[in-house]
């Protein structure tokens, strides 16, 4: 039997975090600011001024699947979250499945990362340079390796990292918001839109098919905030499924109001003309140089945030995986010294880099943004979909003992699975999706599939024969 989490130098640092850290591990991985940096510009492109809209909508169904990762996090705190709740409850190949998405997900998902911490960089010296994809990938890249060495040493020091650069991020986010909607309605800004009632209609959305398309960056909007799932085994008191819950909340504060204030302080062309530092645009729109340097410092902050918090929920669900055996034991290595999974850290971490590379040499710095953000938007929804129903499935017995559990545990999780089960089949079914979103959100997802059963094959993991069993903890011991 292995020994508990925190007694053994080959496991996790226990208690290494409080709640209060959690969230803003959680926060930083779904990165408001970088989020809407990157997503502003798609967002307009699917729905044109009405980004509140699909972003309301997606409000619902996050909070039921957050439910679900705080029953499942409570039944069962893990560095795998997703992959070891639907391996043991569901199926293990679907687990193995589960787990490559998010790995997929959050070492693809740099890619709208890395390209902004380059473009915001340069901007301050030269707006020519920050448009330049292959100067930005260079940049990124460094900076890339800098929240690398952070994130090696240990879920305290990103932690510690990550709150000076909140503070600052969310001030920031917030007074430029105040600021944008006061100079809109002053009408201190030339060519500036005023909020209409249409921004809140279906029409003015473009219709039903761009709603579902703006639903789908939604998602990637809203996506990370699972990350508190993967500090399960370091947050004291085994709370982080309550991170998770109180992040949605907080996101859906933060995504609102920003994309509602921003939206309207240029033109929807200008926006489209400056997707690549829309916040800088922004910045520079509102206060001039030096509030554009104030926007600029802001974005790189959450940048670095969000970029670290990928490659620590990447490493935990990958140090899970190598537990059991799934993946090389390799990945389950431990830093005696800083007790992480140095391994599966520093290996994802790098492959960041190359797959910005990857996407760098095709097309332009906003077509590359764009069909990364609707990727990881599927992608999202694929693991959401599977935790909500292994939550449902998990407590399949108890959910009827109550009118509280009915809901908590039913009906809110199931009408998350179901919107998620919804959106992904239309995206099929309308062929919404072009060729560069279809192979990532599809073609390594099912290449996980086929992992999955050579690993099965080849490693002969006990996860396969029975995924009850994970590093001494057993399914039967808290469902009584």
């Amino acid at each position: 039997m292995t020994e508990p989490a925190g007694k053994s130098p080959h496991t996790l640092k226990a208690d290494a975090l409080g709640v209060a850290d959690t969230v803003i591990i959680a926060m930083a991985s779904s990165g408001p600011t970088q989020s809407i940096a990157a997503g502003l510009a798609a967002i307009m492109v699917a729905v044109l001024y009405a980004g509140f809209l699909p972003i309301v909508i997606c409000f619902i169904p996050m909070i039921g699947i957050a439910i679900g990762y705080q029953r499942l996090n409570a039944w069962q705190p893990s560095a795998g979250a997703t992959y070891s709740w639907v391996g043991r409850v569901i199926n293990p190949h679907a687990g193995f499945f589960s787990g490559w998405i998010m790995l997929m997900y959050y070492t693809i998902g740099t890619v709208s990362l890395t390209p902004i911490l380059g473009s915001y960089t340069l901007s301050f010296f030269s707006n020519a340079a920050a448009n330049n994809r292959y100067d930005t990938a260079a940049v990124g890249t460094a900076l890339d390796l800098l929240v690398l060495l952070v994130a090696a040493v240990g879920a305290k020091a990103s932690a510690r990292f990550q709150w000076g650069w909140a503070i600052f991020e969310y001030l920031a986010l917030a007074g430029f918001s105040v600021a944008a909607v006061f100079l809109i309605y002053t009408n201190h800004l030339q060519h500036a839109v005023k909020i209409s009632t249409s921004w809140f209609t279906l029409s003015g959305a473009g219709g039903f098919h761009a709603l579902i398309a703006g639903i789908l960056i939604s998602i990637f909007l809203y996506s990370g905030w699972d990350t508190a799932a993967y500090m399960g085994e370091e947050v004291k008191g085994s709370r982080a499924g309550n991170a998770a819950l109180t992040s949605v909340i907080l996101l859906f504060v933060v995504y609102s109001v920003g994309v509602l204030a921003l939206q309207g302080v240029a033109s929807n062309a200008a926006i489209q003309a400056h997707a690549g530092n829309i916040l800088a645009f922004v910045g520079d729109r509102i206060g001039g140089g030096f509030w554009k340097d104030v926007m600029i410092v802001a974005v790189l902050g959450g940048t670095l945030a969000s970029l670290q918090a990928a490659i620590v929920s990447a490493s935990r669900i990958s140090y899970a995986m190598g537990r059991d055996r799934v993946f090389p034991s390799w990945f389950s290595q431990v830093n005696k010294k800083y007790r992480t999974p140095m391994n599966a850290t520093v290996l994802l971490g790098l492959m960041n880099i190359v797959f910005l590379w990857g996407s760098t040499l095709v097309g332009s710095i906003g077509t590359a943004l764009s069909d990364v953000v609707s990727t990881l938007g599927l992608m999202a929804a694929m693991f959401y979909l599977l935790t909500a129903v292994t939550a449902i499935w998990c407590y399949r017995h108890s959910i009827t003992s109550s009118t509280k559990n009915f809901i908590l545990g039913g009906v809110l999780p199931g009408f998350g699975a179901a919107f998620m089960a919804f959106i992904i089949i239309y995206e099929l079914a309308t062929n919404a999706l072009n060729g560069v979103e279809l192979s990532f959100g599809f073609g390594f997802a099912l290449f996980g599939l086929v992992l999955s059963f050579i690993s099965s094959r080849v490693g002969k993991a006990q996860f396969y024969s029975n995924p009850a069993v994970s590093h001494g903890d057993t399914v039967e011991s808290e469902l009584a």
